[in-house]
């Protein structure tokens, strides 16, 4: 498979499973409404955590394939799709300034950067 699709797959993979989370993250809150569970909720909530996480499996072969073998690194790029999807799911994305709009932007290009020049070296 082409270096390009690969790097496709794991944008597309590593998207979709931080959206997910995101999702997660918020039908969570909603799962407690008065201090009771609402079974609806923390079942989107699970289903949710449980494609984000079959999915992110899923993106780390891709990952392995491009060079990208450093925890590390795969689990930065998770975390920053999950937080800006969060962010975005509940709204607050919006009251960001335009200065963390732009930080956020650069960080997404700078993991970006890192998934096409990373190479996995054997010790």
């Amino acid at each position: 498979m082409s270096h390009l699709i690969n790097l496709m797959l794991v944008t597309g993979l590593t998207t979709l499973s931080g959206l997910m989370d995101a999702r997660g993250f918020y039908y969570a809150p909603l799962a407690w409404p008065g201090g009771r569970l609402d079974g609806r909720y923390a079942a989107l909530s699970i289903v949710c955590f449980a494609g984000g996480l079959s999915l992110y499996i899923l993106a780390v072969r891709f990952m392995q394939h491009v060079g990208v073998g450093s925890v590390a690194v795969q689990s930065a790029i998770w975390f920053v799709v999950t937080a800006i999807g969060i962010a975005v799911l509940d709204g607050s994305v919006l009251q960001w300034t335009r200065v963390q709009q732009l930080v956020a932007a650069l960080v997404f290009l700078g993991l970006a950067w890192l998934i096409s020049t990373t190479r996995v070296t054997n010790a």
